[in-house]
């Protein structure tokens, strides 16, 4: 059953967005460095983390208004939130080494030529990963290099590794 939303509690999401969101982007930040991120922007990992746990308490948000704590609540689903994003860079991660320890000239040539001649990631795409997930560029380090803002960089490496995901199913 799809409940609507009348203004008043619009509003009070809204409310707890603006009053929480600092605060939890300190925690995910804190939480992502205790964690061991270390091969990307923690600060922009961060932001997005927190997107997504407010992403999530959209559609979750009559369990978070019928919470004892709605900002306990977000607390404790911006964790989970940093936890599931630690898995899927520490996976990346793995990736992208085993990719890059594969020899060109095996009989079946690496990943990334692979991944190139089938047409599902290019070269500057497969950089893209790297510099990201391996030589531990930023976001602003990329969005200079790309011209790319924030937001868009993220779809892209988005984009990017859910084509893998999918070829290869990942």
């Amino acid at each position: 059953m799809k409940m609507t939303w009348t203004d008043e509690e619009e509003t009070r999401f809204e409310s707890l967005y603006k009053i929480e969101y600092a605060g939890l982007l300190r925690y995910a930040q804190s939480t992502l460095q205790s964690h061991g991120l270390w091969h990307c922007s923690v600060s922009g990992r961060a932001e997005e983390v927190v997107q997504e746990m407010f992403t999530f308490a959209w559609e979750a948000r009559e369990d978070l208004f019928s919470s004892k704590s709605p900002t306990g609540w977000l607390y404790r689903a911006l964790y989970y939130k940093v936890l599931e994003a630690l898995n899927e860079d520490r996976l990346w991660v793995k990736r992208m080494i085993q990719i890059s320890e594969q020899d060109p000239f095996a009989p079946d040539g690496t990943l990334s030529l692979k991944m190139e001649l089938l047409g599902i990631v290019s070269a500057d795409e497969y950089l893209l990963l790297k510099r990201f997930y391996m030589d531990g560029f930023t976001y602003a380090e990329l969005c200079e290099e790309t011209n790319l803002k924030k937001s868009a960089l993220a779809m892209r490496l988005k984009r990017i590794k859910e084509r893998i995901q999918r070829e290869y199913k990942l």
